[in-house]
């Protein structure tokens, strides 16, 4: 009959198993340490950048009103000198009007 050869498991010693236990817990709460330092940081990165955004959109919207309201501004300039072109336009053609009439009148 054959004999089944098995190894001897390898048995530890109770300092063995204590120290095994303390390098994991430690690896452990290492890589614990770590994660909460990383999602820490991510977090403040994230609301420093959500505040940043507000204020660039803030500053935006504030310049483009501020750009609106030069824009209108000079339309209305623009609306009102040519409203003051074109009286100036009727006034003139209508001097011109009253030249040519005045004309015809002092040749007859």
């Amino acid at each position: 009959m054959a004999t089944l050869s098995v190894k001897p498991s390898q048995r530890f010693q109770l300092p063995d198993w204590h120290t095994n236990s303390y390098l994991l817990s430690t690896n452990a709460q290492l890589q614990r340490d770590a994660s909460h330092q990383i999602r820490q940081e991510a977090r403040v990165l994230r609301n420093e950048t959500n505040n940043q955004t507000i204020w660039d959109e803030h500053d935006n919207r504030t310049r483009l009103v501020e750009r609106i309201d030069t824009v209108n501004r000079w339309k209305e300039m623009l609306d009102k000198c040519l409203t003051d072109l074109d009286a100036e336009i009727d006034a003139l053609t209508q001097k011109r009007g009253f030249t040519i009439l005045a004309r015809l009148f002092s040749n007859s």
